[in-house]
């Protein structure tokens, strides 16, 4: 592979645009990290772009999206919160540039970037409003000196790329407290239909629910909506 010239105004420009339009029209975010590294990877010409987003439980990085299938890369070890690169780029959330990561004793990666033939590396922190959700890595076959053009479109990404992951858990909170609440209006239906059938307190309908949906091993939301639909024909 030939190494690279350092990027357009033109290919940067396309590339930021690109990745802004999926973010209005894509809905996965596994898709939505895919797409991120394969432009990432083709507008800085590097051989393995990553992203790796935090473990709060375990405080480390996990590999999450790659742009190439092939090697050891996808098979790395999950990164401590402050170790090797990666993890000391997540914990500063500030950048770390290396030009040959086998010369570097901060990275803990080696056997990967020997047998991937991996070279230079450019590590960009993923950040929303200072909090710090994960990194993106670009790697080069070859020593890079990655130019602070590169550098800012690396991290225009990486911030774009917080934001869709920060949206969609929101999304994700969103629904699941949505649909909570409209379970229990569903359920509350249902003891009224039978407090006012069985001429029982609303503790006791409860409880009630709760038995049968016990015995029949069958959800409580999926008990009262037949409870709800039966009486509609009565």
């Amino acid at each position: 592979m030939s190494q690279k010239h350092g990027i357009s105004d033109n290919q940067y420009l396309e590339a930021i645009t690109e990745i802004s339009r999926a973010i209005m029209d894509r809905n996965y975010l596994d898709d939505l990290l895919a797409l991120i590294v394969s432009v990432t990877a083709k507008i800085t010409d590097s051989k393995i772009c990553s992203i790796l987003l935090i473990d709060k439980t375990n405080n480390e990085l996990i590999l999450k999206a790659c742009q190439s299938e092939t090697g050891k890369y996808s098979q790395r070890s999950n990164t401590p919160l402050g170790k090797g690169i990666a993890g000391r780029v997540a914990l500063a959330n500030k950048a770390i540039m290396v030009k040959n990561v086998c010369n570097d004793k901060r990275f803990i990666n080696k056997r990967v970037a020997e047998e991937d033939g991996l070279v230079s590396l450019a590590s960009v922190p993923m950040s929303v409003e200072g909090e710090v959700i994960g990194v993106i890595n670009c790697y080069t076959p070859y020593e890079y000196d990655f130019s602070l053009q590169e550098i800012s479109m690396l991290t225009t990404i990486a911030t774009q790329a917080a934001v869709i992951i920060k949206n969609t858990e929101l999304r994700v909170l969103k629904g699941v407290v949505e649909q909570e609440l409209q379970e229990r209006k569903i359920i509350e239906q249902a003891k009224e239909i039978l407090m006012f059938k069985k001429n029982i307190s609303g503790k006791q309908a409860f409880q009630l629910l709760r038995h049968q949906s016990m015995n029949d091993r069958t959800p409580m939301i999926e008990l009262a909506r037949s409870i709800i639909i039966a009486s509609s024909f009565d």
